[in-house]
C-alpha cells in the first residue's frame, strides 16, 4: 500500500501532457514497470562473447527521452557479472565517451529480490550521440535467479540535451517491480 502511495505521488509529480504513465507487464520475464508512453517490444538475437543471446526489450520515447528495460536469460549464473559489465561497456561506447572504458563509480543497485553483485549498480553518464549532441544516461543493472537460470536486467533512461526531470526518473525507477 505504501509503495502505491509513493509511486502515485511520484507519478503525479511527473505528470505532463507528454508523459502518460501506464503499468506494463513483461511477457517473458517476471517484471512489471511503469512507462510514460505506449511501449514498443522487441526480441533480438545478439552476439555476446562466444554465444548468441536472446535479448528482450520494452521501451518508449516520451518528452524526448527514451525509457527502456532490456533483459536476457543466462544459463550459467557466473555469466551475470560479465553480461552486466558488457552492457555497461556498450553504453559507454554508445555515448562516445572519449576515455578508455573502465567501470565508472556508481552506486550499488540491489533491488528487493535481486542478487548482490559488484556489477549490479546504477550509473549516470553524460556523453554524445552520433551527431555529437549531449546525451544523458541514467541506467541500472540487476540480476535475479529464476529456477535453474539467472536473468540480467538493464533499466535505462536516455535523454538528449539535459537529464530527464527527477520526478519522471523517480517514477520510472520506483515503477520497477519484480513478481
Amino acid at each position: 500500500m505504501a509503495r502505491c502511495l509513493i509511486l502515485t505521488a511520484a507519478l503525479l509529480g511527473a505528470c505532463s501532457p507528454a508523459l502518460n504513465w501506464r503499468a506494463v507487464a513483461l511477457d517473458d520475464a517476471p517484471l512489471e514497470l511503469m512507462l510514460p508512453c505506449k511501449p514498443d517490444r522487441a526480441v533480438r538475437k545478439l552476439p555476446w562473447g562466444t554465444q548468441q543471446l536472446s535479448v528482450s526489450m520494452v521501451g518508449c520515447e516520451a518528452d524526448g527521452a527514451t525509457y527502456a528495460v532490456a533483459h536476457v536469460a543466462v544459463g550459467q549464473p557466473q555469466d551475470a557479472a560479465a553480461i552486466m559489465t558488457d552492457w555497461q561497456k556498450a553504453l559507454h561506447q554508445q555515448l562516445q565517451m572519449p576515455d578508455a572504458w573502465q567501470p565508472l563509480p556508481g552506486q550499488a543497485f540491489v533491488w528487493p529480490g535481486t542478487l548482490e553483485l559488484p556489477q549490479a549498480r546504477q550509473l549516470q553518464w553524460q556523453g554524445k550521440n552520433g551527431q555529437g549532441q549531449a546525451m544523458y544516461a541514467d541506467a541500472r543493472w540487476f540480476a535475479r535467479t529464476e529456477g535453474p537460470q539467472l536473468r540480467v536486467y538493464q533499466a535505462m533512461v536516455l535523454s538528449p540535451g539535459k537529464p530527464v526531470a527527477a520526478a519522471a526518473l523517480q517514477g520510472f525507477v520506483q515503477g520497477l517491480e519484480l513478481r
